[in-house]
């Protein structure tokens, strides 16, 4: 035998024992992982959670042979807890309940994938809205009003507002009559159209293709002129997936190509899962939440205070 016969069998010896290993270890994580838990921030009510990942469980299911069950919580805590303890794999969250999840966990989770504009942007705003019908046209005009905040855990319902008015010298539980948690977003939007609250924050991303607001419109429990917005945030990075650090690297290529193929091959389904018109997803980064990080541990360490 020839010795570049000889080399060339010894190369397709060593690929297909590559390809082998490859396939294996995919086996492997699939063997320890038979179903792959996922939860999303409660932004709507659970029921409504449901319904909008049923068809992305099922394209999960079809694209790597693995069952996925969706995780309801009544709460942005819910989920968090749930993720730092192993109890799912896989979260879709906003960047505030990632960083809680960050801290609580001692950083053993990390950014999978963050959905992309039509502009091409990967960030959306918080607002705040009252009724369109109300006589508030400014922030100014809601002094000695109720204001309500979507959770604790929220970014663009309690986190990224409550940075922004205290940094203008507005501490809101002065400046407002009254301060509660709805319990998120939906409750937020509804409270304030049916007259519970003068004042509600919530999240949109530009011309409202995405975000609660769009969410709530394509359900049909919400008109655009049943409200007005009197105040936006700099931009916030976009909601993203977030995974544990612990899972097997092969899990996380693979689950990271479910989410970047899924606008290709399914786009119905990946506007589903980003509440609205969207480009697709795209990797994330820690650095990209880093900003939201600082500011989450700004605001524990006063509260401690």
């Amino acid at each position: 035998m020839s010795r570049l016969r000889r080399l060339s069998l010894g190369i397709a010896a060593v690929a297909l024992t590559a390809s082998a290993t490859l396939a294996h270890a995919a086996e492997d994580w699939k063997k320890k992982f038979p179903v792959v838990y996922f939860s999303s921030v409660s932004s709507e009510n659970q029921a409504a959670t449901s319904a909008r990942f049923k068809e992305v469980a099922e394209v999960f299911k079809q694209k790597t042979g693995v069952e996925m069950k969706i995780f309801t919580a009544s709460d942005y805590s819910g989920t968090v807890q749930a993720l730092t303890s192993g109890q799912i794999q896989m979260a879709q969250t906003g960047a505030s309940a990632y960083a809680a999840a960050w801290i609580d966990s001692g950083g053993q989770v990390e950014p999978l994938v963050t959905n992309k504009e039509l502009d091409g942007q990967l960030g959306y705003h918080s607002i705040l809205i009252v009724k369109s019908d109300s006589p508030y046209k400014k922030l100014d005009d809601l002094k000695g009003k109720t204001l309500a905040w979507a959770d604790a855990n929220s970014t663009s319902g309690y986190l990224i507002p409550l940075v922004s008015l205290r940094s203008a010298g507005i501490e809101p539980d002065k400046f407002f009559g009254k301060t509660l948690f709805s319990g998120g977003h939906e409750q937020s939007v509804l409270g304030v159209i049916n007259g519970q609250f003068d004042s509600a924050f919530t999240w949109s991303s530009k011309g409202h293709n995405a975000g609660q607001i769009r969410a709530m419109v394509d359900r049909g429990v919400l008109k655009m002129d049943q409200f007005r917005i009197i105040w936006e945030s700099p931009l916030i990075p976009n909601p993203l997936v977030v995974v544990r650090k612990d899972m097997p690297a092969d899990m996380r290529r693979e689950l990271l190509a479910f989410w970047t193929d899924l606008h290709k091959t399914h786009p119905q389904v990946a506007e589903s899962a980003a509440r609205g018109k969207t480009a697709g997803f795209v990797p994330a980064t820690h650095e990209m939440y880093k900003p939201v990080l600082d500011a989450a541990l700004e605001v524990r360490k006063n509260r401690k205070k």
